[in-house]
C-alpha cells in the first residue's frame, strides 16, 4: 500500500490479503486491530485525525441506535477501517453485506447469530423462520471475519464498540430481512440519492460528539483493563 498514508505498518499486510477468503482476512486484520485497539495510543491519534479530516468526516453514518465513524479509508484499494458505537436498544434485521469484513469488539459486548448463505435468502424470505446456525455472545477482544455472502445479525449492549475493516465491494447492493416493513435492498454510497446520502451522514455536532463518546468510553475502559 504504498501509493498512499498508512496509519501504522500492519495495514501494509492487506496487500496480500485475498478477500475472497476469511483465513486469509483474519491473521491481517487481527494485527490491525491488535495495533489500534491496544494500548499503544493509535485509536486515539486515529479519532483525534478525523476531528479535522475532511475526506473521512463525510463518510461517518448516524442511524437510530449506531453511529459508524471511519478512521481511515484507501480509495485505491477499497478498504475501510471503521470504528462502530451501539446505542440502547440496537439490533439489526438479518443481513448480508456488499464487502466481506473483519471485526473486533473494543468494549461491551453483543448477541451475534449467522444464518447461512445469502444464495439460500430470497425478498420472500420470512425472517421469523430463520434458524441460526451459530450463535454466541462476542465479548471485548472477539475478533471474527466475515465472507460478504454469509447473512447475520448483530444485537449489542448499550455503549458496546467495535472495530471493523472491510474489504473491496464484491456487489452493488445486499438484502435486509424485514418483517414488518418487506424486505429491502440497500446500495453503496456511489449509487445512493442524494437524499439517501444526507439522511445517513453525520452533522458536525453530532460526529464530535460521538468521536468524544468513543474517547472516553475507551479510554474509561482501558483504565479498567489495567486496573
Amino acid at each position: 500500500m504504498a501509493d498512499i498514508a498508512v496509519p501504522h505498518p500492519t495495514f501494509r499486510n492487506l496487500d496480500a490479503v485475498n478477500w475472497d477468503d476469511t483465513t486469509s482476512i483474519l491473521p491481517a486484520a487481527e494485527a490491525i486491530f491488535d495495533a489500534v485497539g491496544g494500548n499503544s495510543g493509535l485509536l486515539d491519534v486515529l479519532l483525534e485525525n478525523l476531528g479535522t479530516d475532511m475526506h473521512l468526516r463525510p463518510m461517518c453514518e448516524g442511524y437510530d441506535f449506531m453511529d459508524k465513524l471511519v478512521l481511515y479509508d484507501s480509495p485505491d484499494h477499497q478498504i475501510r477501517l471503521r470504528v462502530h458505537l451501539y446505542r440502547p436498544g440496537y439490533f439489526d434485521r438479518p443481513h448480508n453485506h456488499r464487502w466481506p469484513f473483519a471485526s473486533r469488539i473494543l468494549r461491551g459486548s453483543y448477541l451475534h447469530r449467522v444464518y447461512g448463505r445469502d444464495d439460500q435468502f430470497t425478498e420472500d424470505t420470512d425472517p421469523d423462520q430463520l434458524t441460526p446456525i451459530l450463535e454466541r455472545v462476542e465479548h471485548v477482544g472477539s475478533t471474527y471475519a466475515l465472507h460478504h455472502t454469509s447473512v447475520h445479525t448483530v444485537q449489542a449492549k448499550a455503549d458496546s464498540i467495535s472495530l471493523l475493516l472491510r474489504g473491496p465491494a464484491a456487489k452493488d447492493r445486499f438484502l435486509i430481512l424485514d418483517k414488518a416493513q418487506g424486505s429491502f435492498w440497500v446500495y453503496g454510497a456511489a449509487q445512493e440519492t442524494p437524499q439517501t446520502r444526507a439522511s445517513k451522514q453525520m452533522s458536525p455536532d453530532h460526529l464530535d460528539r460521538t468521536i468524544a463518546r468513543v474517547r472516553a468510553l475507551t479510554t474509561a475502559n482501558t483504565t479498567a483493563t489495567e486496573g
